[in-house]
């Protein structure tokens, strides 16, 4: 049946569609069976993705809409006027053409984009994902673009930064020892308050986030030293350059900063004088 019914119907209504149309123009027999195996294989793309029966049937099907319109074509081609003004050409024609091929590729974009390919397409056609990970090939929904929610976490984002002016607290972050990759290295932040008064009894966190693998991110809590210090050895994990976000929170209030961090390979080796 995946290979009768669709194919039973993309020629009755290939045949039926190319009369109704040769009656219409009569001499323009061949753009007609042209345009109608272009149509015919726009219509049959959403089915055959959506309902993938293998790539043997779809390839059949589709030779056999081909086929048709090349037949229709062959035995009806396009006559001469005798004389008469044509009321159909190939410059028309064309256009119908190139419109009718967007047509089929939007509706493969648009098929794909909201339900995927079938199980069996996506096990004959995309590459095999790594055990234990599943592919899926529809669009989930997910917008990066959203304007309004853009707006909205930017205006979310001015109201806390005028809250942290208003705070007037003074930060200071860093390393103690350079960072190495997998030796701890020692990370002090400094609060103040605008009256350079230690901000003690906050709870006080780092986020490390890598740009080139998300899955290396982590976060650390830094306990309190005292005097507005908190500090933690940390061990990262990878060299090179990562971003920082520290988040400071007393009560209602919230600070944060970010910042980005370089970590070596390995330690410096510091240079020796020669006498």
């Amino acid at each position: 049946m995946n290979l009768v019914l669709p194919a039973g119907v993309g020629i009755v209504a290939i045949l039926v569609l190319f009369y109704l149309l040769k009656w219409r123009w009569p001499r323009a027999g061949r753009p007609i069976a042209v345009i109608l195996g272009v149509l015919s294989l726009a219509a049959y793309a959403p089915y055959a993705i959506t309902h993938w029966p293998g790539s043997d049937i779809v390839t059949a099907v589709v030779a056999i809409y081909v086929m048709t319109a090349f037949i229709l074509g062959f035995i009806y081609p396009a006559k001469s006027a005798g004389g008469g003004k044509a009321s159909f050409h190939w410059g028309p024609a064309s256009i119908i053409i190139f419109l009718s091929v967007i047509v089929l590729l939007d509706s493969i974009f648009v098929t794909l984009a909201s339900s995927g390919l079938s199980q069996r397409a996506a096990h004959d056609l995309l590459p095999k994902p790594d055990e234990g990970s599943i592919v899926t090939s529809f669009f989930p929904g997910t917008v990066a673009r959203d304007y309004q929610q853009q707006e909205k976490l930017f205006n979310q984002y001015d109201d806390a930064l005028d809250e942290q002016v208003q705070l007037g607290w003074k930060v200071h972050k860093g390393w103690v020892d350079e960072p190495v990759m997998n030796q701890p290295a020692l990370f002090k932040v400094s609060v103040t308050d605008d009256h350079g008064q230690a901000v003690s009894g906050a709870q006080v966190s780092l986020d490390f986030m890598r740009p080139a693998d998300k899955r290396l991110d982590f976060s650390v809590s830094l306990p309190e030293l005292g005097d507005g210090a908190y500090q933690l050895p940390i061990k990262m994990t990878a060299p090179g350059l990562w971003e920082v976000m520290v988040h400071i929170q007393k009560g209602a209030a919230n600070f944060e900063l970010n910042g980005r961090t370089n970590v070596q390979m390995a330690p410096r080796q510091s240079a020796q004088s020669t006498p």
